[in-house]
């Protein structure tokens, strides 16, 4: 026979051969006898006939005449009537002219003496049987049997025949795991004959199959030809073997096999299945197919769900033969999760890359028997299942103790079954599936009989997995056959007790829950079935009570039961007392003598596998911590429901495992059909000292003493009517926030500055804040959505704290540093809110690296957020507290020393206690919310609304009322300015202005119009010497100066510098004109005025600009032009210098410009024609001596803002030329 050949006459072949080597012929059919009495394989004898297609069954009624002779004579010589008159036609029929006949039987004799018989013989040979037998009722004489010649009949009818056995055609190709398959078994035979199938001499019974699976006879169709069909909906890969067609006709039975193939689908297995490596190193993955090893199906990989592309040097592939791929991966540089995929089939493993020297892993170490790899934190180590043992996987994992220390965890063996295990897990699940060969009980016997023999302990969670076995067996006996469910509830309860022997031996809490159950429930079926339930059974892990409860007639029908009894044998460590109380109202013409009987189970470890702590959320809001403290009792009463008129007391006292604590107190639990525990339905009691607690409960069930401790803890803040008023505290802070953010955000974007952009990142970042908080309060949240609204909630306080910190660290510099660098102002930004945003999203990096969930979407009291933000929030106050005193220290000396302008230091402070303000009420709001978050007190509701709504008023005063209200007067004062012009054309003091200076002060004014350069200009020339900024370093002459307006002109003038405070007068000769001339000017264009000192006109800033935004309105000959006409806009002030001379006493005196000619010009010329000053270097001559009576009064324009024209340095180069050579030649003299 040929590789080729169908599956079917394969098998049919083999079969008949094995029976009968002798049996070669295609149409050779095995008989073999059937007795029904006999349970037996199939077709399994040592003798049996070979029956070919050409056989026909005879049958054939004759009528004897002489019975009564022959009942008298022969009869008694041979036996009965039917085997003497069998043992003739058998005679007969072999000496006619047949080729063949067998199998004669007599199937009736009737009281007239009709005798009915067959026999089997060749098809071919039935019109000579039929001559033959005529003949023989023509000759009315079988040896000494008379016959009558007018009754005979004769029937050709098919002999038994198995005529075929088939696999549906729709499923010839290949069946695979979930596809439906038909087999069909066609017979020719009488009405009589029976089906029976087989599946590896397993009888095919649908009533045991918990799946569809069903077998139909079709109805004759007229030609003796009969048709059985067996269907099974959904093929799995135990419906895989031999299928047998058995017929039953005549005591005789035939069978044909045929062998059904389940393809089963690639088992894909990736070597190792995980793995830990340095960075830089080189891995190598297998792939292979265990349960195929000539699957014909190429092999893939991808990496992150996409297809791995082959890269040289990196990550490249190669087939193995016959079949599997290996992946090398060289030089890893980031962790990445590779597939490998064959068909629809696939394994996924993850290549964690790390660096030892930053993150600890769990190192590499053998426990259990196996050998566990370096492992990453938050990671699981796979390994095989150890050996004789059959599964998937046993997973470990690797998580952080506290922050710098890794842990192994305990492993799981869950996956696992111990291999004796699994032939007779698979006869079971054969069973549920439709082929009986094993029973229920027949299976637990045999698992305790394996687990008893084994001397190793269980691997942690190995009973998992067998408790799910058992749950499995015990809901098929008690759905499919509930008289098998008791038989085996003994080597039940012994398992059980086996796996609670071993430490860890159960991992999930749902398994402990069903060991519960099952106990419970086999326990409780048996009690019903048992004729006489009584039983004590005392193991080392459990001990069982089974006993008759004492009935109490009166007025009322009572039963009790007090466990322990004096009869049993109890263990040492039993100390528990149980009492059962029943009472049932006694109904008028109803008898009540039924017995009942109570189950008292009390576990001696039960403890160990249930959770070493519970905590149970409150209706207030408050969490109760509880744990156990006693062992785990279990009270049931079968036959008794609880009404009205029933009722049920159980009086437990239970010992305690540990002694009781002060801060603890004590409860009685009763767990529900959930695994929960109820502490409110039993009543406690325990005396003081006492390590007994008495726990009356209305109800049976499982009960367990607690040890109960209130935590004062809050998950969530409670969805009350104060809700609202939490939004519309929110809220209001929210729109008071966006409107000063809009506000700030359009003069920011006229006027860049730092300090505006801190001030417009405050508003934003509550803006954020207060806008996640309303929707966080309105919404009801996920608890997926949990750390994206903290970490959200934490960055936006954050960075608007930062915002005060920064401002005050630029003040601190301005005070230390004359002049700022370019890059200082943005760097502070940037690492102050950097820094503690940084900080919290690390640490949340690190919990979700770990598995740490979020248990609010705000801090709650001890979580590791709620910590890391506080110690954030705390260091970021007291910096500016620092800050906020060293700023302090600073101007009051700097005020004492007379070395800054008072006006300026006094600006610069405002500032400083506008930041302080803002951050404290921010600080203000973190800490409401977190006591709103934390507690369901009304009141602490009201506080975080209230301040929430004073933070946005605060920061509405501070940045923008109180903040820009000098602009906000300057916009009103350009409204009117034609209508005022007249009275606002006064003199002023002078003003010294600095760039510095005037942004502390108002950061948001508006920069000054453009001048016109086709009006006429004043030609001014700055005046420097020496190296440091004085600009806001000028010794203050009068209070009016505090609140002057900084003309546009002196905004692009420049600077006074000087090195020292010595007076250093540049004209020593006695007539020097800058002692005793004075300059005036008049102005064509306006009345005459009162002497005035000097003339100082309003303008619409009072904001210096750098000499960045100076070189605008210069000409290509580098001379600077002011605006003569005065004018809000534009104008130059005209200072004399006596007035100079009294306001600048304390400052050096250096190189002053004096005009050679002062022109008086009336309105006419000043309106016709442009006049230009020229003021002489004086720094380049000697000692100039000018003639009494000729000095003229001159003209100083002072300047305070920066200039960087490339004639500067040379000008300073000759002033500093001529204080030298001055002093040497005073110090001569």
């Amino acid at each position: 026979m040929t590789h080729d050949e169908p599956r079917e006459s394969l098998a049919e072949h083999v079969l008949t051969r094995c029976l009968f080597a002798e049996c070669g012929i295609e149409n050779c059919i095995i008989q073999c006898p059937y007795d029904e009495k006999e349970e037996q394989q199939p077709c399994a004898c040592k003798n049996g006939t070979k029956i070919y297609n050409n056989r026909s069954r005879y049958e054939c009624r004759i009528k004897l005449s002489n019975v009564t002779s022959l009942r008298s004579g022969l009869i008694a010589q041979h036996g009965s009537l039917e085997f003497y008159v069998g043992k003739q036609l058998t005679k007969y029929l072999k000496n006619s002219n047949i080729s063949s006949m067998e199998d004669l039987q007599i199937l009736s004799v009737t009281p007239t003496s009709e005798v009915t018989f067959h026999f089997f013989g060749n098809s071919e040979d039935g019109d000579k049987i039929r001559e033959s037998l005529n003949k023989l009722v023509q000759r009315r004489r079988l040896s000494e049997i008379s016959l009558e010649s007018t009754h005979f009949t004769f029937q050709q009818k098919p002999a038994l025949k198995l005529q075929s056995l088939r696999l549906n055609q729709g499923n010839e190709h290949e069946i695979h795991p979930g596809d439906q398959f038909t087999l069909s078994c066609a017979a020719q035979g009488s009405y009589s004959m029976n089906f029976t199938w087989y599946k590896d001499s397993m009888l095919v019974n649908t009533n045991k199959a918990t799946r569809k699976i069903w077998y139909k006879h079709l109805p004759n169709d007229g030609s003796d030809l009969h048709t059985s069909i067996l269907t099974v909906e959904r093929a799995t890969l135990l419906d895989a073997g031999q299928y047998t067609c058995q017929i039953v006709d005549w005591g005789v039975q035939q069978c044909k096999s045929i062998y059904v193939d389940v393809k089963d689908e690639p088992d894909v297995k990736v070597m190792p299945m995980s793995a830990t490596i340095d960075k830089g190193t080189n891995i190598q993955l297998t792939c292979m197919t265990p349960n195929v090893p000539n699957i014909g199906i190429g092999f893939g990989w991808t990496k992150n769900k996409a297809l791995l592309k082959l890269e040289l040097g990196s990550e490249v592939w190669e087939d193995l033969f016959p079949t599997g791929s290996i992946l090398k991966i060289t030089n890893a540089q980031k962790s990445a999760i590779y597939t490998c995929n064959v068909a629809d089939k696939s394994m996924s493993v993850r290549v964690e890359i790390v660096n030892r020297t930053l993150i600890p892993i769990c190192s590499r170490g053998k426990s259990w028997g196996l050998t566990w790899p370096d492992t990453a934190p938050g990671s699981e180590a796979l390994l095989e299942c150890p050996r004789h043992f059959v599964g998937k996987k046993v997973s470990r994992l690797c998580s952080m103790k506290d922050a710098t220390t890794p842990e192994w965890q305990t492993p799981d063996f869950s996956s696992c079954l111990y291999e004796p295990l699994v032939s007779r897990y698979n006869k079971f699940k054969s069973l549920t599936l439709g082929y009986q060969n094993t029973t229920g009980s027949e299976t637990i016997f045999t698992f305790w009989k394996i687990l008893q023999s084994r001397s190793l302990p269980l691997y942690p969670g190995e009973g998992d997995r067998i408790l799910s076995i058992l749950a499995g067996i015990e809901r098929y006996q008690r759905t499919i056959d509930p008289s098998d469910l008791h038989v085996s509830t003994e080597a039940l309860i012994q398992i059980i007790n086996r796996v609670l022997n071993d430490e860890s031996s159960i991992l999930s809490q749902q398994k402990v829950l069903l060991l519960l159950q099952i106990t419970q429930h086999s326990l409780m079926h048996w009690s019903k079935v048992v004729a006489h339930p009584q039983k004590h059974l005392s193991l080392s892990s459990l001990v069982v009570d089974i006993q008759e409860l004492q009935q109490h007639n009166g007025d009322s029908i009572t039963h009790s039961l007090r466990i322990p009894m004096n009869d049993f044998t109890y263990p040492n460590w039993y100390d528990d007392k149980t009492t059962v109380r029943l009472w049932k109202k006694r109904q008028h013409g109803i008898k009540s003598n039924n017995t009942l009987h109570g189950i008292v189970i009390v576990y001696k470890n039960m403890s160990h596998f249930l959770p070493a702590t519970y905590v149970k959320e409150l209706d207030d809001g408050t969490d109760l911590e509880f744990r156990i403290n006693s062992r785990v009792v279990t009270v049931a009463v079968p036959a008794f429901n609880s009404d009205k008129h029933n009722k049920i007391w159980v009086d437990l006292q239970l010992k305690h495992v540990e002694n009781q604590s002060s801060s603890w107190n004590v409860s009685c639990g009763l767990m529900d059909a959930a695994g929960s525990w109820d502490l409110n339905s039993c009543i406690a009691n325990t005396s003081p000292g006492d390590a007994v607690t008495h726990c009356l409960c209305p109800s049976a069930g499982t009960f367990a003493v607690f040890l109960t401790a209130r935590a004062v803890k809050v998950v969530f803040a409670k969805r009350e009517q104060t809700t609202f008023i939490v939004i519309f505290g929110c809220g209001s802070c929210l729109a008071q926030c966006l409107i000063s953010s809009l506000i700030l955000g359009t003069f920011w974007w006229k006027n860049r500055s730092w300090l505006n952009f801190l001030k417009l990142q405050c508003c934003g970042a509550l803006v954020g804040a207060m806008a996640t908080f309303t929707y966080a309060v309105h919404n009801y949240l996920p608890e997926s959505s949990y750390a994206i609204v903290a970490i959200a909630l934490e960055a936006f306080l954050l960075i608007g704290m930062s915002a005060p910190i920064s401002e005050a660290l630029i003040i601190l510099e301005g005070l230390t540093q004359g002049r700022p660098g370019q890059h200082f102002q943005p760097t502070i930004i940037a690492v102050v809110t950097g820094g503690p945003v940084l900080a919290v999203l690390s640490t949340e990096l690190a919990h979700k690296s770990v598995g740490w969930r979020h248990k609010s979407w705000w801090l709650i009291f001890g979580s590791g957020v709620y910590n890391i933000f506080v110690t954030c929030s705390s260091m970021m106050f007291f910096t500016f507290v620092l800050l906020y005193l060293g700023i302090l220290h600073k101007t009051h000396a700097l005020v004492e020393e007379n070395v800054m302008k008072k006006e300026v230091i006094e600006a610069r402070l405002r500032t400083l206690h506008r930041s302080a303000v803002v951050i404290c009420g921010i600080l203000a709001v973190e800490a409401s919310s977190i006591f709103y978050i934390n507690y369901t007190s009304i009141i602490f509701h009201y506080i975080f609304a209230s301040l929430s709504s004073a933070l946005g008023f605060i920061i509405m005063i501070v940045y923008i009322v109180n903040g820009e209200l000098t602009t906000v007067d300057v916009i009103l004062r350009k409204l009117k300015w034609k209508q005022d012009a007249e009275d606002d054309i006064t003199s002023e003091p002078i003003k010294v202005c600095s760039k510095s200076g005037a942004e502390v002060e108002n950061d948001t004014a508006p920069p000054s119009s453009s001048l016109s350069i086709g009006e006429p200009y004043l030609e001014a020339r700055g005046i420097a010497a020496g190296s440091i900024d004085m600009r806001e370093f000028v010794n203050e002459s009068s209070s009016s100066y505090a609140n002057a307006s900084v003309p546009v002109a002196g905004r692009f003038l420049p600077e006074i510098r000087i090195d020292h405070t010595d007076d250093i007068n540049l004209e020593n000769y006695s007539t020097s004109p800058r002692k005793y001339q004075e300059a005036v000017v008049f102005d064509g264009v306006f009345s005459p005025r009162p002497p005035l000192h000097c003339v100082n006109e309003s303008y619409s800033g009072n904001e210096c600009c750098g000499f960045r935004e100076f070189g605008k309105y210069r000409e290509s000959q580098g001379q600077i032009f002011v605006a003569h006409n005065p004018s809000p806009e534009s104008s130059a002030k005209v200072l004399c210098s006596a007035d100079v001379e009294s306001r600048l006493s304390g400052m050096p005196d250096v190189t002053l410009a004096v005009k050679n000619d002062v022109e008086l010009l009336s309105a006419t010329e000043l309106k016709s024609r442009e006049h230009v000053n020229v003021i002489p270097d004086i720094a380049n001559t000697t000692e100039r001596k000018q003639p009494d009576g000729e000095e003229k009064a001159p003209e100083i324009v002072i300047t305070n803002c920066e200039a960087t024209a490339s004639g500067m340095l040379d000008r300073i180069a000759h002033d500093l030329d001529y204080l030298l050579n001055r002093t040497h030649s005073t110090d001569g003299t």
